[in-house]
């Protein structure tokens, strides 16, 4: 057999474990002194994610299966909302008490200072700075920035300038001893056919964000997925890519998606639309549960009627016609 002209040597098919930084927040996830962006689509509940991921850190409880290490300290920095709009995550997430500042509540602040995009990179350092002089910041500590763009060099399109800001941003934080985890926007996609097919490509701007940051997180919504249900993925640079299936619990806050709950709920709501010992067409059906709060779709409807009459909670006296008998 002839020998290869490059000279190569297929590599053995044992492989190696990677050997992570042990300063790793989160081993293999969340890299020390990294710019992690949790993006997601306006509204999609990424700080009620960001208050919760933030507590497991300071509390070292296990992130979707890892156990993060035990970082010094915690800040978030609020730059384009009130803290007090705000602050009710951190309240039902159970971390109050986070040392925070926000850009927006700065009366002290030069607003106009923003305008000249080459010095925002020298503002997030500034606020940083501050932190780590009041202690609520300290080496190995982590800063959640909620969101990052304005410091992504002025246009998130421009490859060159998020490039530079990205560079200057690890910087800061590598000589500072911290990691970041900041929230970033998702593109707006009109349609199916219009929209990228893996999440971590949803995130808004040029590719120099995805390749100069380092983990990228995306929170998918049931609207965008068609789906009963949130995503959430992780998309590190040296571990496999992951993702999760997730809920809202009555206070908005995310918890693991468990599909039999969710079944059992929708049964009931649908079992609740209906009175009892009066027959309904399924046609009548459909209607109340596509006026229900959240509507139920008819393909909905027909796979929890049909889990209803198997369980006999729901009578069919004949085909089409279905009849929720009234307890003793």
């Amino acid at each position: 057999m002839a020998s290869d002209p490059a000279g190569f040597t297929p590599p053995s098919l044992i492989l190696t474990p990677f050997s992570h930084n042990p300063r790793d927040p989160l081993p293999g996830i969340i890299p020390y002194g990294g710019i992690n962006l949790l993006a997601g689509a306006p509204g999609c509940g990424k700080t009620a994610l960001l208050a919760t991921l933030l507590k497991a850190f300071r509390d070292g409880t296990p992130i979707f299966g890892h156990t993060p290490k035990q970082v010094s300290s915690i800040a978030f920095f609020g730059v384009d909302r009130s803290w007090d709009s705000t602050r009710g995550w951190f309240e039902r997430a159970g971390f109050p008490d986070i040392p925070y500042y926000s850009l927006a509540d700065d009366a002290a602040f030069v607003k106009t200072r923003l305008r000249r995009k080459l010095e925002r990179t020298g503002i997030l350092r500034e606020v940083l700075d501050k932190f780590l002089a009041s202690g609520a910041l300290k080496p190995d500590g982590l800063i959640a920035v909620d969101p990052l763009s304005l410091f992504l060099g002025g246009n998130l399109l421009d490859y060159d300038a998020c490039a530079v800001a990205c560079l200057e941003i690890r910087d800061l934080l590598r000589a500072r001893q911290l990691t970041m985890i900041a929230t970033a926007h998702a593109s707006k996609q009109r349609g199916e056919k219009d929209r990228y097919v893996r999440l971590q490509d949803r995130i808004l701007g040029s590719a120099a964000i995805f390749g100069f940051s380092d983990t990228q997180l995306y929170l998918a919504t049931p609207e965008e997925l068609d789906a009963e249900h949130y995503v959430f993925l992780w998309c590190p640079h040296m571990s496999p890519t992951e993702s999760f299936t997730l809920t809202r619990d009555p206070q908005g806050l995310f918890v693991p998606h468990d599909p039999q709950a969710v079944a059992r709920a929708v049964q009931e709501t649908l079992l609740d639309l209906l009175p009892h010992n009066t027959t309904q067409t399924f046609s009548q059906i459909v209607d109340l549960a596509a006026a229900a709060a959240p509507p139920m779709s008819r393909a909905s409807v027909t796979r929890y009627l049909k889990a209803l009459v198997a369980a006999g909670r729901i009578s069919q006296p004949t085909r089409g016609l279905y009849l929720r008998p009234k307890p003793n």
